[in-house]
């Protein structure tokens, strides 16, 4: 008996760590869109202030915002994917020095599952159709989920979309 007082608190610390190996804790990253845009001479077109540029996710329309302005209203110090919305941010090219700009639109949340279009409407009333998909999220070890994006109906990888001839 004097054996089995022994082995029995054994036996349940081993099914203690046992039991947590499994037990993992994932955070999603969140996914940030970006946006380049030329006209047909590749000169950048995307400015600070851009009237008649919106971008539609969820239902909801952003106008594009100055980039100083993204961490404006935040109300906690918690990181959670928030959409800050559409953001015109200043990208430097470290051979000229000279500034250009990008279309930044985020956070969305990496943990959801979704089906979404995202509409760019341009400034010249033209428009192009993002479609995000994310679904059948694997927590564990090896943490996956099946993320894809088309550009108007055709494949594209990545979060990173670049036009030209705006």
């Amino acid at each position: 008996m004097k054996r089995n007082k022994r082995f029995i608190p054994a036996l349940m610390l081993c099914a203690l760590f046992t039991a947590c190996e499994n037990d993992y804790i994932v955070d999603w990253a969140p996914v940030e869109i970006r946006i380049y845009a030329t006209d047909a001479d590749g000169n950048s077109i995307i400015q600070p202030d851009m009237p008649g540029m919106t971008l539609t996710f969820k239902g909801e329309t952003y106008t594009v915002r100055d980039w100083n302005e993204r961490y404006s209203n935040i109300p906690t110090r918690a990181y959670l994917a928030i959409i800050y919305g559409l953001f015109a941010e200043p990208v430097t090219d470290n051979d000229t020095h000279s500034t250009t700009y990008r279309l930044y639109f985020g956070e969305i949340d990496g943990a959801d599952d979704m089906d979404e279009d995202i509409i760019l409407r341009w400034p010249d009333r033209s428009t192009d159709t993002i479609h995000y998909h994310c679904s059948n999220h694997r927590e564990g070890r090896n943490p996956r989920c099946d993320r894809s994006w088309k550009l108007n109906g055709h494949k594209h990888s990545g979060s990173e979309f670049r036009f030209t001839g705006k």
